[in-house]
């Protein structure tokens, strides 16, 4: 990698999601309970309904469960209440301290800590029986060194699901590498971004940031391009792993297998529009962005 990206360092990633956790966003509820209840509802009842049927909340009944990058623990509620004995752990102090909120708000058991997964995990060899991690290890200065711990804590036999960025998507090859690099010119005119928020629905903020880094820099690197359009203009490391890639990276597992899910119709939403949703879901799981990697520790 090259550009502002290779020098991309965890300390720049953990200050990035700290400030702005993962799917906190979703929901702008007072009553926090309901906070989490809306966020929770957007996410499984939205475009990512197909978390619970990958990640099989209700497999892991009795077993002992590490998510890498926890995140709010959306998902890592459904682990535990479905009898899980689950342990989350991220990066940054701040979704952690929503994690815990959210579990004892709803009065269930889980255990969380605060780790850098790059770095030894506070856990001992062959902890675990099942981890999972769900789009955390692409946005890694180093996810080979992740995929070794997750190995060293699964336990022979334990499992993992690791959802990382599909290159071979609609969402790379068609909207970041083509629409959005045709389309960013568009941008330079003060009134454009509010306007093409208006037409598309998209983030205006969003807009408005890239309009900013065009005018300052100008052209970016292949790498910066592909992080600034995945998790927001502003998002300092984002990797695409196709099928051959993510082999690689998880070489060390046997039996892995991958599928991959989710076309974004957020984004289109004229698509949307004009064709059914049995549709929709097939295409996302032909072209989607979400590849899902899942094996076994021998």
């Amino acid at each position: 990698m090259n550009g502002d990206v290779m020098n991309a360092s965890v300390q720049t990633v953990r200050e990035f999601w700290n400030s702005s956790p993962c799917q906190a966003h979703l929901s702008q509820a007072e009553d926090r309970r309901r906070y989490f209840e809306e966020i929770s509802h957007k996410r499984f009842g939205g475009r990512e309904w197909h978390v619970p049927q990958v990640a099989e909340f209700h497999a892991y009944r009795d077993k002992d469960v590490l998510e890498v990058g926890c995140g709010i623990a959306t998902d890592g509620l459904e682990f535990a209440r479905n009898g899980a004995r689950y342990v989350g752990v991220d990066l940054t102090p701040h979704s952690i301290e929503l994690a815990e909120e959210r579990f004892r708000l709803f009065g269930v058991r889980g255990e969380f800590k605060v780790a850098n997964a790059e770095e030894r995990l506070p856990f001992p060899d062959a902890t675990f029986d099942h981890v999972y991690s769900f789009g955390v290890i692409h946005h890694s200065p180093t996810p080979e060194k992740i995929v070794k711990e997750i190995h060293r804590v699964l336990r022979p036999g334990g499992t993992f699901t690791v959802m990382l960025y599909n290159r071979t998507s609609i969402n790379y090859y068609l909207e970041i590498m083509f629409l959005r690099k045709v389309f960013r010119w568009l941008l330079l005119p003060r009134p454009m971004p509010r306007l093409i928020a208006a037409i598309t629905g998209f983030d205006r903020w969003k807009l408005e940031a890239h309009r900013d880094i065009l005018i300052s820099k100008g052209r970016v690197s292949h790498e910066e391009w592909v992080s600034m359009n995945t998790d927001g203009p502003f998002c300092p490391l984002a990797r695409v792993y196709d099928r051959r890639e993510a082999a690689e990276l998880f070489g060390s597992f046997t039996r892995v297998r991958q599928e991959v899910w989710e076309f974004n119709v957020d984004h289109w939403p004229f698509v949307r529009r004009l064709i059914p949703r049995s549709v929709e879901r097939r295409i996302g799981r032909l072209f989607g962005w979400h590849r899902m990697i899942h094996g076994y520790r021998s």
